[in-house]
């Protein structure tokens, strides 16, 4: 069963909350520490959910998409972290979108599922232009299945794997999104 104590941690505020309890902590300890999070998290939530983990040992390479999509590795390390950016951003939407399906009734409950499907299926199509296996199967799923608490662990592995496709940009990228939200 998925340690939900490490995905409530995962959760934007918690995690902005949790970098701020350590100051004492470098930079890159701090990175270390979330990315070994991430990790756990989406492995957890592939075991948990999906019965199994068909990415166990799967690393994003950058190589892979450069090559099938012929353009320059450095250029895909780009889209990489616009796409970071994209899911760290739309990640108040799902949220925001989950908390209105919990609450919401009949019509429009529905209409919130279906904003939350568009809102995947928006996200799908970046993660299978750059090839990012892990976010193609949370992505997909997320578009197919009702069950809100999947829906929300699915969002929150999605997350984990945008910090696992390059931490550094991840955290400074956060940092950014915590500077913002204090004024």
């Amino acid at each position: 069963m998925i340690n939900y104590e490490i995905v409530i941690f995962w959760s934007y505020m918690l995690m902005l909350s949790k970098l701020k309890i350590d100051s004492a902590l470098s930079k890159d300890r701090k990175i270390q520490l979330l990315l070994a999070h991430a990790i756990k998290i989406s492995h957890q939530v592939f075991i948990y959910r999906f019965d199994n983990n068909p990415l166990k040992n799967y690393n994003y390479n950058p190589k892979v998409a450069a090559e099938e999509l012929g353009l320059e590795e450095e250029l895909v390390g780009e889209l990489i972290n616009d796409y970071i950016s994209q899911i760290f951003n739309t990640k108040y939407q799902f949220d925001n979108l989950l908390s209105n399906i919990r609450e919401l009734h009949n019509i429009d409950k529905e209409v919130k599922m279906i904003e939350l499907k568009n809102l995947a299926h928006k996200n799908l199509g970046v993660a299978k232009n750059l090839r990012i296996e892990d976010a193609i199967i949370f992505l997909n799923d997320s578009m197919i299945k009702d069950d809100v608490d999947h829906l929300e662990d699915c969002i929150n592995a999605l997350e984990a794997c945008a910090f696992k496709l390059n931490p550094k940009h991840a955290f400074s990228v956060l940092q950014v999104m915590e500077l913002k939200s204090s004024f």
